[in-house]
């Protein structure tokens, strides 16, 4: 007689009678159980693991995107942000891209009143520095910085040199330009000379309120131009410090 302890969960013993290969076959039988049941362990704990790393994954945020660096070419504002002339640093959150980021921006620059589109604001945290978001949709942030190369400022165009006075506020159709000083910007592939921009709106100024035909303005912006090519003939007028 031959009395073995089964390996197992269980503590009871069974006593086996007969030739060795009926032990042989009873040793495999074990054997098989054991090795199945760790095999069930295995997996399970290997779906656990694989389940939890997708868990991690959906939660953890994505990471903010470094952006080419932006300059603003004279000391300007978009609401309650000032944003001094100069380099700036652009972040744009997960799900918006740079080039969007830049465009905006840009945008909001040209903005006449400082007040954003909907549903976009701008937060204001310390001079050359702000955020622009969107409820729970991706927005992005500005940070002056020193020493950085000059940024593109394509988007804006070119910014003529010196002002131009306003010297009695003046309307020009449904835009009212205040006394005061102003800036004269040339949009991207603008034919228009700085000159020849500036003789248009001391023209538009003194016209008592109506636009020669067939001029037209943006009022989002102050741009000026003609419809039937809106990119060559255009100039875009800006309040000095900003809007």
């Amino acid at each position: 007689m031959v009395r073995i302890r089964e390996v197992g969960t269980g503590a009871r013993q069974t006593a086996l009678r007969g030739p060795p290969e009926a032990l042989i076959a009873c040793c495999a039988v074990d054997l098989v159980r054991i090795n199945g049941k760790r095999f069930v362990v295995s997996i399970a704990l290997a779906l656990l693991a694989a389940l939890a790393a997708l868990a991690l994954t959906a939660t953890a945020p994505a990471s903010a995107a470094s952006c080419p660096t932006f300059r603003v070419l004279h000391n300007d504002r978009i609401g309650a942000a000032s944003l001094p002339a100069g380099n700036y640093s652009v972040t744009a959150e997960a799900g918006l891209s740079c080039q969007a980021a830049s465009q905006l921006l840009a945008r909001f620059l040209e903005d006449w009143d400082g007040v954003l589109p909907t549903p976009w604001r701008v937060v204001a945290e310390g001079s050359g520095k702000a955020s622009f978001t969107r409820g729970s949709q991706p927005g992005f942030s500005v940070a002056r910085v020193e020493g950085a190369s000059d940024g593109g400022n394509n988007i804006l165009g070119k910014l003529c040199t010196g002002t131009f006075t306003v010297n009695a506020g003046s309307r020009v159709g449904p835009l009212l330009f205040p006394k005061g000083q102003y800036l004269v910007y040339l949009p991207p592939k603008s034919g228009i000379t700085c000159r020849r921009a500036s003789v248009l709106f001391t023209r538009f100024l003194a016209a008592g309120g109506a636009l020669p035909d067939p001029w037209q303005l943006n009022s989002q912006t102050a741009t000026f131009f003609k419809p039937a090519n809106p990119t060559r003939s255009a100039f875009r007028i800006e309040p000095l410090n900003g809007a």
